[in-house]
């Protein structure tokens, strides 16, 4: 009798049977789960990837629309190579690695500070995921990303911020000779020349103010665009508006408010207004946050 008692108390399962089952899947689970852990972190990452980029691209392309002959292909961060030097600190020394040869600047029509050109700024991002996971969506373990920004290159009037230029009157013509009479005939009164007319010379206008605001009535529906600048009236009003909406996109015209329908929600981007006066054109940057 206590022979098969002491067989029975063998064959049950006790506590030290039940640790040794947790630990044994444990083990198993542990690495499959870090495995899906580790592949989150990628995608987030592969995220700050693209902001990162896109970031270097618009930083780049705004320092090209100011000055778009500061460039030289391939050469490092210089006073000389500014758009290069705002690329690439802008990228800073995290996860995402820009290197010089990693910016690329086009010019249309030229590389001068002409009123109608416009420049691009190609910024090329390179990126290691943590896991082979993802690697088979990505082609590789090494993540290539290119952003493009394009922008138009700021014409600004002469140094004081406006423009005075001098017109130039047209020549007074010389009168015509006095005929001399004859002795049997009576002279002519002499003919007085007609005022030559002066040309209205090109208003001196002052620097505009720059500025919009935006809203969106829910995630559904596009951001409204409204510009607030001055002046809207007189010989300086503004005539014409740019909208650069900062996913790669434009729009321009007599649009003093536009309708834009971004690609993401709950993402932030740098919108450029650029508007025009008789004298020249003048910008404003600000961030828009989509719902």
């Amino acid at each position: 009798m206590p022979a098969r008692d002491g067989a029975a108390r063998t064959g049950q399962s006790g506590p030290r049977g039940d640790l040794g089952q947790a630990l044994v899947e444990l083990a198993i689970v542990t690495p499959v789960l870090a495995l899906l852990l580790l592949s989150a972190v990628d995608l987030g990452r592969i995220f700050y990837l693209r902001v990162a980029v896109a970031n270097a691209a618009r930083e780049g392309a705004m320092v090209a629309a100011r000055e778009p002959g500061s460039y030289s292909a391939g050469a490092a961060c210089s006073a000389s190579n500014k758009i290069i030097c705002a690329a690439v600190n802008e990228a800073g020394d995290g996860a995402v690695t820009v290197e010089p040869a990693d910016v690329a600047l086009t010019c249309s029509p030229s590389c001068s500070v002409t009123f109608g050109a416009t420049v691009e700024v190609a910024v090329t991002g390179h990126f290691q995921l943590l896991t082979p996971l993802l690697a088979p969506f990505f082609g590789g373990q090494t993540i290539t990303l290119t952003e493009r920004v394009t922008a138009d290159v700021v014409v600004l009037p002469a140094a004081a911020g406006y423009a005075t230029p001098s017109p130039t009157p047209s020549p007074t013509p010389s009168p015509s000779p006095t005929s001399t009479p004859s002795p049997t005939s009576t002279p002519s009164p002499t003919s007085t020349p007609s005022p030559t007319s002066t040309p209205s010379p090109t208003p001196s206008c002052a620097s505009p103010i720059v500025h919009f605001t935006y809203s969106q009535q829910n995630k559904t529906k596009p951001v409204v665009l409204t510009s607030d600048s001055t002046p809207t009236t007189g010989t300086c009003a503004i005539t014409y508006w740019r909208w650069e909406f900062g996913d790669g996109t434009t729009d321009a015209g007599a649009l003093s408010s536009v309708s834009h329908t971004y690609p993401a929600s709950g993402a932030t981007y740098h919108v450029i207004l650029t508007v025009t006066i008789p004298t020249g054109t003048f910008s404003y940057t600000a961030l828009v946050t989509t719902r």
